[in-house]
């Protein structure tokens, strides 16, 4: 399997978020984004085979926090409080995710095909 070309990626990107915020139009601040998965610590050298789902993984999880770290700028310190608490999962979620990237295309690369 060969890795999608960067304007494909980018599209991919561009309608997963989209999709994300069809979604979520009328979600409430209270909302809870932080999931056992997000906080599961994966061991080392697990991961995925399908490129194309861990990033669409990535970009959903960088588009939370976004909206979270949008939150923490509210006048509302319960929001506020929420949202840091989701805020360092999220990005540990995030950091797990651009290495099971790097693991799956070093894979790839190490088995003689291309990334």
């Amino acid at each position: 399997m060969e890795i999608k070309t960067a304007q494909e990626i980018a599209e991919l990107a561009k309608a997963t978020i989209q999709t994300w915020h069809e979604e979520n139009v009328g979600r409430n601040s209270d909302y809870v984004i932080v999931t056992d998965e997000i906080r599961r610590i994966k061991p080392l050298n697990e991961h995925r085979e399908d490129l194309e789902q861990v990033i669409q993984e990535l970009v959903v999880t960088n588009t939370e926090m976004w909206h979270e770290e949008d939150k923490v700028r509210s006048d509302v310190d319960a929001t506020v409080l929420k949202a840091i608490r989701n805020i360092n999962p999220l990005n540990q979620h995030r950091n797990d995710l651009i290495e099971e990237i790097d693991e799956i295309i070093t894979d790839r690369v190490a088995a003689g095909g291309r990334a």
